[in-house]
């Protein structure tokens, strides 16, 4: 954990997975879920999944599966991310990351629809984040709903979005291919 915190990546990863054959006090699923954050953190996306599916096979948790499938999109594998993601929700239909994720990979699909469904679901869950309402904006804005698209603009905007204007841009290139 030292070397962890210390940012001494090589040596954490050589610890950690030397701990795998020793007694400990971590659970095997924990020091996966570390090696794959070490990875994360040096862009190693594919080692990190590796140890990421390792974790959540040996024990499936909300935040655990939310991290897998950004992770499967961001390796485009959005097919095994949308089911992290609803495995994710199924384990915590109360918690609005996943319907998020899941609305914005379908948002990234062209599937806008969808995306309002899961976004809408996640704005009521976790109204207070500004992200949502501004995929939810992007949604409307690309299914056509003007209006609504605004008023999710606004929240985004009343909550301190951060990169507002690229939201802006898109909605704004969904409404000019209309």
């Amino acid at each position: 954990m030292k070397s962890y915190q210390n940012q001494n990546y090589d040596e954490a990863l050589k610890l950690f997975k030397a701990s795998l054959e020793e007694e400990t006090n971590y659970s095997p699923e924990l020091i996966y879920n570390f090696i794959a954050t070490i990875y994360l953190q040096q862009d190693d996306l594919e080692n990190a999944l590796v140890y990421q599916e390792k974790s959540t096979e040996l024990r499936p948790e909300y935040r655990g599966l939310v991290s897998l499938g950004m992770t499967m999109h961001l390796l485009q594998r959005d097919a095994e991310a949308e089911g992290a993601y609803r495995k994710a929700i199924d384990l915590n239909p109360q918690k609005g990351e996943a319907y998020a994720s899941l609305g914005a990979l379908y948002l990234g699909q062209g599937r806008a629809k969808d995306a309002i469904v899961n976004l809408k679901k996640a704005s009521d869950l976790e109204p207070k984040i500004a992200m949502i309402h501004a995929n939810l904006a992007v949604a409307y804005a690309a299914d056509g709903q003007a209006e609504l698209s605004e008023a999710e603009f606004k929240i985004a905007e009343e909550l301190k979005c951060e990169n507002l204007e690229e939201f802006r841009s898109r909605a704004e290139n969904f409404s000019e291919n209309r």
